[in-house]
């Protein structure tokens, strides 16, 4: 019976600290992505604000961030860098967090009118 309760609580141990990523641990930091067309991005958010560089093609989006439930939030683009690329503004995109193992977080994109949505990795740079 010992031997039982020793082996459930170093389990139970073991399980606690190799527990994944929460989707509030990932509110703020700094990410990697590549989009559709396999542009690198450089994104960083903070709770309310995010902003993707795209320094391969001189692009940089900003966007407030909502928060809809612990794994999803919006992201609406208030601004951008290049003027050809304002019809941007005021677009809203739906995050969904699928899954975070180590540095590597899954994403399910789409926009709001839902006629596009795709999955994309990031990778947590910090």
């Amino acid at each position: 019976m010992k031997y039982i309760i020793s082996s459930i609580i170093i389990l139970s141990i073991f399980c606690l600290s190799n527990q994944e990523k929460r989707c509030s641990d990932i509110k703020n930091g700094k990410f990697r992505y590549f989009d559709s067309s396999s542009n690198e991005a450089i994104e960083i958010r903070t709770d309310s604000i995010q902003i993707d560089s795209f320094p391969n093609i001189g692009l940089t989006l900003y966007s407030k961030v909502k928060w809809t439930s612990e794994c999803n939030y919006e992201a609406t683009v208030y601004k951008v860098s290049d003027p050809e690329m304002e019809l941007l503004i005021g677009k809203t995109f739906e995050y969904e967090i699928l899954s975070i193992n180590n540095n590597e977080v899954k994403l399910k994109a789409k926009t709001v009118n839902k006629k596009r949505e795709t999955e994309r990795i990031m990778y947590i740079i910090n």
